[in-house]
């Protein structure tokens, strides 16, 4: 890295032609007209404050901006360096965008993205615009790169002179801790999750990574740590003050660190916080005293991955839960009047007609109030991508589009063609939302104008893509 001096920071999600979502190295389009807050962004954007740089956001997918209009708006904060988000289907022309602001006057761009954990070493030989990637958002290694002390830049793949270096974490401990995002510099009232009651909401991080095993997940087995109670209390005191009252926990497990989640809990609750809040966990984590405790701290709705009605292939992908767990969770939230999402993931490759056609009667038994069937895929860094590649059943070099909600599977099954499993995907999606008994109670539970536009809104967009316009067939 050349000896700059850095003192004006943008953070970056780049231009799209849709709602393209870059989010903590995982990226797909948007199923309805939602588009989450960026976490890795939010989270960088309370730590570099705190390291005292001048600081802008611009989230071109959120506002809608144009390559011209976004790059207008770039040359009015005129940064010194740019962080940007990219992704396995938008990397292309998010570098062709880095390569430009740097033409512009930008001397440093770092990369955070699902590509750039697997490929980071071969894209930062391949483009010299690209100077570093960051491959974690909640240590604090991008000051130090920035100051050139590349010995503390944890966590980050750096270019130095020809050569790329790897720079690993130093802090092997459970608990970690961030200051509060700056919310403020974040264009709030553009993002929308599916289920929020109300409007604008605020992302928080109470814990990193995950420790379990999911061979289809690019977090399976990756160092699990917890946010400090404390640290994540004044987290949500910041949001109190802002006057939000709609709290998105985007932890891709919450709760796994039990004692430390009731601590944070009974805080919540000793604050008296009037938060709705949600968040991301796993049946076999849950139990009736945990969900009546988050139920009294404010949650009102947990998304789970149940992945398959078929108990064999929840087995053969590692997801270590049962059918029985599943249904105990779902029966639990709704005796303590939690909502509920249950995602799934159809076409893995040992799925079969018969899998398939179980996962669907699963969702339709256990009643999820939101239900998300996604197309497998094999996202950089998962061992469903390595065993595809090592078995025959993907070319990594060909060019494939990774998407997981709206585009055809990139690989077929043993038993069935990947459009088969597009098909079925939208037939499920049909199945369970076009009921008229779903229909009416959702309409009889919805408690604010908010949650109506994101029904009505969401429930269009549903039915465009798998009834009026159903995507063409990759192959």
């Amino acid at each position: 890295m050349r000896k700059v001096r850095i003192e004006k920071i943008l953070l970056l999600n780049p231009p799209f032609d849709g709602l393209y979502i870059r989010d903590q190295f995982c990226s797909h389009l948007s199923k309805g007209t939602y588009y989450w807050q960026p976490l890795d962004l939010l989270c960088l954007s309370g730590c570099l404050h705190a390291d005292g740089y001048e600081m802008a956001v611009l989230d071109a997918v959120a506002e809608g901006l144009s390559i011209e209009k976004a790059h207008a708006r770039i040359d009015e904060f005129s940064p010194d360096a740019v962080i940007f988000l990219t992704g396995c289907d938008s990397f292309d022309e998010d570098i062709a965008f880095v390569e430009e602001t740097k033409r512009r006057g930008a001397k440093v761009a770092i990369g955070i993205g699902d590509i750039l954990r697997e490929q980071g070493e071969e894209l930062l030989r391949k483009h010299p615009a690209l100077d570093a990637c960051l491959l974690d958002f909640v240590t604090h290694g991008v000051h130090s790169y920035l100051q050139g002390n590349l010995d503390k830049a944890e966590n980050m793949m750096v270019r130095t002179g020809t050569k790329v270096r790897r720079i690993p974490a130093r802090d092997k401990q459970k608990l970690f801790s961030v200051p509060p995002p700056r919310y403020d510099l974040f264009p709030l009232k553009q993002y929308r999750l599916p289920h929020n009651r109300y409007h604008p909401y605020a992302t928080v991080l109470a814990s990193s990574n995950c420790p379990y095993g999911c061979s289809f997940c690019p977090f399976a087995r990756t160092a699990y740590r917890a946010r400090e109670a404390d640290d994540v209390l004044r987290n949500l005191e910041v949001i109190r003050n802002m006057g939000i009252r709609q709290v998105h926990f985007a932890d891709w497990t919450f709760a796994v660190h039990r004692k430390q989640t009731m601590t944070l809990l009974e805080g919540m609750i000793d604050a008296g916080f009037d938060f709705t809040w949600d968040c991301l966990s796993r049946v076999d984590l849950m139990d009736h005293e945990l969900m009546s405790l988050m139920r009294r701290a404010g949650c009102e709705l947990i998304e789970f991955g149940v992945e398959s009605g078929s108990q064999a292939l929840l087995d053969r992908y590692e997801k270590d839960i049962t059918i029985e767990q599943i249904r105990r969770a779902f029966q639990s939230a709704k005796e303590l009047d939690i909502s509920t999402l249950a995602t799934f993931v159809l076409g893995l490759p040992d799925e079969t007609r018969e899998s398939l056609q179980k996962t669907l009667a699963l969702a339709l038994e256990i009643e999820p109030t939101f239900c998300s069937f996604n197309m497998a895929s094999p996202q950089p860094a998962t061992q469903l991508r390595r065993e595809l590649i090592d078995g025959g059943g993907l070319n990594p070099d060909a060019p494939a589009i990774l998407d997981s909600s709206r585009s055809v599977p990139v690989f077929s099954t043993s038993y069935l063609s990947a459009k088969e499993v597009y098909e079925f995907r939208n037939h499920a999606v049909r199945q369970f939302y076009l009921r008229p008994s779903y229909v009416v109670n959702r309409l009889r539970n919805i408690r604010s104008m908010e949650e109506l536009q994101n029904h009505i809104f969401n429930g269009f967009s549903l039915a465009w893509q798998t009834v009026v316009k159903p995507l063409k067939y990759g192959n």
